[in-house]
């Protein structure tokens, strides 16, 4: 999904017609991979990366992705491996997202997941009593965006599969010093999402603002292995206030007006945006932003 904060803190086959529309477009050089993952016990992942594969930078809007509604369920589909190949029923959550750009430098990726437990409400029987194989075409019809040469269209779930999750090597005490020096307060369960402590007078330096979001973007890396590059941060001046605005307690905190004094700032990485004292009109600014950009220039 979009990680703007702005949407957490509240955020099958296409026809011939849309597809003869959709190859009168010229196609975006961003190829696509598709893998599969699993986060925890019984639960199925794919994670899909768009990479910048032209030797020009790339603007893409974030409608057409392929993890954005309606488009995350036209393009690939799911079937039992039984001897029919029977379609397995997925299910799409509807919303409104607003129109952003986003623009890619050569080999720079937009990447994002999608969980295929409550998309096929059947997944765990299926897989328990057939296998489960996801197909797609190369490139989808429905979709602006290539292949990546070399890459498969199908990912397979075995019958029986024991569902146990992905292992990955991390380096606990780095990931330690890593919380300490970006002020990391928490992470919400089951959301790609960073509280983190820091102060106005870093958020008023733009430099200082880009060297934490590099820190958090390494810690990112090399400590949440179960994540895209699409996360989001939201930053705070005291803990006591760190978490969304739906929850209870945040909503008696900004109705005091402490909530938003303290919520100094919003960062998506998806969407390459930072966004600067949010709450406060005369302060509030919007910074196009990337972190893998901002790695390519201090190099």
């Amino acid at each position: 999904m979009i990680l703007s904060l702005w949407i957490l803190a509240c955020v099958l086959s296409p026809s011939i017609s849309a597809a003869d529309d959709q190859e009168d477009e010229p196609r975006l050089p961003l190829a696509m991979e598709v893998f599969l993952k699993k986060p925890k016990k019984d639960q199925y992942n794919i994670h899909i990366h768009l990479t910048n594969v032209s030797q020009e930078p790339v603007e893409v809007n974030v409608h057409d992705l392929p993890w954005t509604p309606p488009n995350d369920s036209k393009w690939f589909l799911a079937y039992r491996m039984d001897s029919n190949k029977t379609p397995i029923k997925q299910t799409s959550w509807r919303g409104k997202f607003g129109s952003r750009i986003v623009r890619l430098i050569p080999g720079e990726s937009i990447q994002d997941k999608l969980a295929l437990n409550p998309r096929f409400p059947s997944l765990l029987k299926d897989i328990d009593q057939f296998g489960v194989q996801l197909q797609w075409e190369c490139p989808p019809p429905t979709l602006k965006f290539e292949c990546k040469n070399g890459t498969p269209n199908t990912l397979t779930i075995p019958k029986a599969d024991p569902g146990q999750p992905d292992v990955y090597a991390i380096n606990q005490t780095a990931c330690l010093k890593l919380e300490q020096t970006i002020g990391l307060i928490s992470i919400p369960r089951d959301h790609d999402v960073l509280f983190v402590l820091t102060t106005e007078s870093v958020m008023k330096d733009l430099k200082q603002v880009q060297s934490l979001l590099l820190g958090v973007d390494d810690y990112v890396q090399q400590c949440q292995p179960m994540w895209t590059n699409s996360w989001a941060v939201s930053f705070f001046t005291d803990k006591k206030y760190a978490g969304f605005l739906r929850d209870e307690e945040n909503k008696l905190h900004f109705e005091k007006g402490l909530w938003q004094q303290a919520n100094i700032g919003q960062y998506s990485s998806q969407i390459r945006t930072l966004f600067r004292f949010p709450w406060i009109r005369k302060k509030a600014e919007t910074v196009y932003l990337s972190v893998y950009q901002l790695r390519q220039n201090n190099k």
